[in-house]
This record gives structure tokens, sequence and C-alpha cells, in this order.
């Protein structure tokens, strides 16, 4: 199978995924600290309501999502949105669940935040 056509088979959300990914490597390799913090708090709070993952490490492409566009939430609403709109895209709506199920994970990552930029 030639390259162009293993291309043409492979999902459309392929490219944006590995582009995220990306995006978080360079977040983490920036500041590998808050990156740690963000997984830690991911999974603490687990905000689907279940363990996909067996450790912060694997809320890595979430958190970078999170990250990068966390500087643009003005309040813990604006990070509960971000949250479960982050969800909704790496997952799927109904995987995702309801955006109240984010309110105590938002609560956390914005203490978190708004300590991070007093640093």
């Amino acid at each position: 199978m030639s390259d162009t056509a293993a291309d043409d088979n492979k999902p459309e959300w392929l490219d944006w995924a590995t582009e995220e990914r990306q995006i978080g490597q360079l977040l983490r390799d920036t500041n590998p600290d808050w990156f740690d913090e963000v997984c830690r708090i991911l999974f603490e709070y687990d905000p689907m309501l279940i363990r996909l993952v067996g450790e912060p490490e694997g809320y890595a492409p979430e958190a970078g999502s999170i990250i990068r566009s966390l500087p643009q939430c003005m309040n813990v609403d604006d990070v509960q949105q971000l949250i479960f709109n982050v969800f909704t895209q790496w997952f799927t709506p109904e995987f995702a669940g309801g955006r109240s199920q984010y309110a105590e994970t938002a609560l956390a990552l914005w203490t978190s935040w708004k300590t991070q930029q007093q640093e």
C-alpha cells in the first residue's frame, strides 16, 4: 500500500489529535511542573467518572488541550466549560457526559491556575 493510499484511509481526527499531542508536548517542555499538576488534577477528580487511565500521565493529551486555552478563562465557570469542551473533543459528547460533572475539577484547576500565576 502506498503512503498516499494509507493517508486516504486514516480517520479525519488523526491529524487533529497528532497536532494536539505535539502542542501538548511543547507546553510540557515549557513548564513540566504545571503540566504534571494539570494531569494530577484530572486524574484525581476523574471528571468523566471512570478510570480510563491508571496514572496521571494518561491525561496528558487532555492536559495539553486545557493548558493551551486556560489563559482565556476569566473564572471557574469558563474553566468548567473549557474542560467539558476538551473532553467532548477528545472523546464524544455522549462519552464525555454532562457539563455539571466537571465542576469540581474546574474549581481545583482554577485554584491551582491562580496560584501558579502568582508564583
